[in-house]
C-alpha cells in the first residue's frame, strides 16, 4: 500500500474540523460507493462556519429551476415522486430514462415540498441563496431521491486567465498548428483523422458570439464549425439579463475546434453559473448521451464546499457526473490555477484540490509550462507552477490509480491525471472581443488543458470507427494509466512543480502520468 505524504495529512487534519465531509453529511442522500462520508449521515443542517454570514431571506415568490436525481430508473419511482411535487404547484418533466426529474417552482413552493426553508449567505464576498436544511421528503418519497439541485449555491469558477505580457512563445499566444506539432496531432490529420462524426460537450457560463469562432477559424485556416448553443435554465440570469459573450466558452470552443476542427461540438450554457446549474447542465448532457467527451473549465475547493455548506450540491453534481459516465461519455475537468494550495480566503498555504476535477467519473487534467522554437517545435515541457494537483479529501482513490507508483496517497483520489499546455506566460491563442483590439490574445490555465483533451478524445474515437468499433472507447482513464509507461505515447513530464508537489519521473500531482503524443494516442487506443 502506497504511503500518504505525512505532511499532507499533518495540513488536512489540522482544517477537519471545519471541512470537507461534515458539508457532504448535511445531505440526507446516499453517497455514492466512491464518496467517504465522515460524520453521521443523519446529520442534516448545514455546516454554520465562522467564515459564513447569514445576510437574510429569500424572495419567496422567486422562480428556481432544479433538478432531482433519483436512485434508479423506475417509471414507478418517477411517477411517485414526480406527484407529490405536484401537489405542491411545482412543474416536473421526466428524462427519457426516469432518472432525473427536472423540477421548476417558486421557492416557498419549494420549501412547503421539501420542508424546509432558504437563506441568503456571505461566503468569501459572495452572497448566494441556500437551503436552510437538507430536504425532509415523506420516506416514500425520500428514499427513492438521491441528490437535488434544490440549493443555488455558490457561483462556479472560471480557471481561464488572461496575461497581458507574454514571456515565451508568440504575442498571441500558441495557436493551433504549434500544439499540433508539438502534440505530434499532425499525424492524426495526416491518417484523415480530425473529429469528423464525433462529438464534444462544453459545460460553460453565459455564452459566446459566433463572429469571434469565425474570426478564429479564418485565422487560423480551419474549417468551418457551427457550434450548437444549448441553453440551460433559461437565457437570462436572475436579474432577467441576457449574459453576454465570456471568454471561458469562448476560449474552451476554440480550444476543442483547434484540436478535433471537425468534431460537432455542443455548448451547454447556464446564466449565473450556480453549482446547481451545473448539476442540471451534467444531468442534461447525460440524458442527451451522444457525444464522445465532456470538458469543465469550472471548479470549486473541496473546502469551499465544506465552508459554504454546499455538500448536498457536490454530491448532487457526483451523481449527474455519475450518469454523464454511464452515458459512455469521458469527462474531463480542468485541475485548477492555484498549484497545490487551497483558498486562501480560509487560510493560508493548506493544501486542497478543485471539484469536480477530483470526482472520480472525471479525468483531471493539469498544465504545463511549454517552450518552442522559432520553427513552432517543442524545446522545453515542464511542471506549470499553477497546475493544480494533490489528493482528494472526499473520493477514494481508483484501481487504475492505486496501481500507480508515485501518487501522494493511496487511499484518495489524486490530482491530476494528465496535462498539456496552460502557463498563461505561453498561453495559447484565443479570438475573443474581435471588434476590439487585439483581436487575438494569449489565454493561460487548465481551461485551455482540459477541452483539448476532449478534442483528442473525438480524435481517438474517430481513429477506433475507422477501425470498426461502433461505441465511443470506455473506462478512458484506466486505458490511459496502462500506456503510462509508453514513452511514444504518453510524455513524462519531470522538471518542475506545482508548489508543495515537484514534478518527477512516473505519476506526480503536478502533471499527472504526462502529456499526449497525440499521433501515437490514436493508434494504441484503436
Amino acid at each position: 500500500m502506497f504511503l500518504v505524504n505525512q505532511r499532507m495529512c499533518a495540513v488536512r487534519m489540522a482544517i477537519s474540523a471545519i471541512a470537507l465531509a461534515i458539508a457532504i453529511a448535511s445531505c440526507t442522500a446516499s453517497a455514492s460507493a466512491n464518496v467517504v462520508i465522515r460524520t453521521s449521515p443523519t446529520f442534516k443542517t448545514p455546516v454554520r462556519s465562522l467564515l459564513l454570514q447569514h445576510v437574510g431571506g429569500v424572495n419567496q415568490g422567486q422562480i428556481h429551476p432544479f433538478t432531482i436525481v433519483l436512485r434508479g430508473t423506475s417509471p414507478t419511482d418517477a411517477l411517485i415522486v414526480a406527484t407529490y411535487l405536484r401537489t405542491y404547484g411545482l412543474s416536473v418533466s421526466e428524462s427519457a430514462d426516469k432518472h432525473f426529474l427536472h423540477v421548476v417552482g417558486t421557492f416557498g413552493q419549494i420549501a412547503s415540498a421539501a420542508h424546509t426553508g432558504f437563506e441568503r449567505v456571505k461566503f468569501g464576498g459572495e452572497t448566494f441563496v441556500r437551503a436552510t436544511s437538507a430536504p425532509n421528503f415523506p420516506p416514500a418519497v425520500a428514499m427513492r431521491v438521491r441528490a437535488t439541485s434544490m440549493s443555488p449555491g455558490m457561483r462556479m469558477r472560471s480557471l481561464a486567465i488572461r496575461k497581458q505580457a507574454i514571456v515565451v512563445g508568440p504575442q498571441t499566444g500558441y495557436g493551433p498548428q504549434t500544439l499540433a506539432t508539438v502534440y505530434n496531432i499532425n499525424s492524426a490529420y495526416a491518417s484523415g483523422i480530425t473529429g469528423a462524426g464525433r462529438t464534444v460537450d462544453i459545460a460553460a457560463c453565459n455564452n459566446i458570439d459566433p463572429n469571434d469562432i469565425a474570426f478564429f477559424e479564418n485565422f487560423y485556416g480551419l474549417p468551418t464549425n457551427v457550434v450548437h448553443v444549448i441553453h440551460i435554465d433559461g437565457t437570462r440570469d436572475q436579474f432577467g439579463n441576457i449574459p453576454p459573450p465570456d471568454l471561458e466558452p469562448t476560449l474552451d470552443v476554440e480550444r476543442v475546434i483547434g484540436t478535433a476542427p471537425k468534431a460537432r461540438v455542443n455548448l451547454y450554457v447556464v446564466p449565473d453559473c450556480f453549482i446547481s446549474q451545473f448539476v442540471d447542465m451534467f444531468a442534461e448532457i447525460a440524458e442527451n448521451g451522444h457525444a464522445d467527451a465532456l470538458s469543465v473549465s469550472y471548479g470549486l475547493f473541496e473546502a469551499d464546499y465544506a465552508q459554504a455548506g454546499a455538500g448536498d450540491l457536490l454530491l448532487a453534481q457526483n451523481a449527474a457526473l455519475e450518469a454523464v459516465s454511464d452515458a459512455g461519455i469521458t469527462t474531463f475537468a480542468a485541475s485548477g490555477d492555484s498549484g497545490s494550495w487551497g483558498d486562501p480566503f480560509i487560510a493560508v498555504n493548506f493544501l486542497d484540490v478543485l471539484y469536480p476535477a477530483s470526482d472520480p467519473n472525471v479525468i483531471a487534467v493539469g498544465g504545463t509550462t511549454l517552450e518552442t522554437s522559432t520553427i513552432g517545435t517543442r524545446l522545453f515541457e515542464y511542471a506549470w507552477g499553477g497546475s493544480g494537483g494533490g489528493v482528494s479529501g472526499i473520493f477514494s482513490i481508483t484501481p487504475w490509480q492505486a496501481a500507480t507508483p508515485g501518487v501522494a496517497s493511496g487511499l484518495f483520489k489524486n490530482l491530476p491525471d494528465v496535462s498539456m499546455d496552460a502557463d498563461p506566460n505561453t498561453g495559447v491563442a484565443v479570438a475573443f472581443l474581435v471588434n476590439l483590439p487585439p483581436p487575438i490574445f494569449p489565454v493561460g490555465g487548465t481551461s485551455d488543458s482540459s477541452p483539448a483533451w476532449a478534442g483528442v478524445m473525438a480524435l481517438v474515437n474517430q481513429g477506433r470507427a475507422m477501425h470498426g468499433h461502433s461505441v465511443p472507447l470506455q473506462n478512458v482513464a484506466a486505458r490511459l494509466y496502462g500506456l503510462r509507461t509508453n514513452p511514444n505515447v504518453i510524455d513524462d513530464i519531470t522538471i518542475g512543480a506545482n508548489g508543495y508537489f515537484a514534478a518527477k519521473r512516473g505519476y506526480d500531482n503536478a502533471t499527472g502520468i504526462g502529456v499526449p503524443n497525440v499521433g501515437n494516442l490514436v493508434r494504441a487506443l484503436q
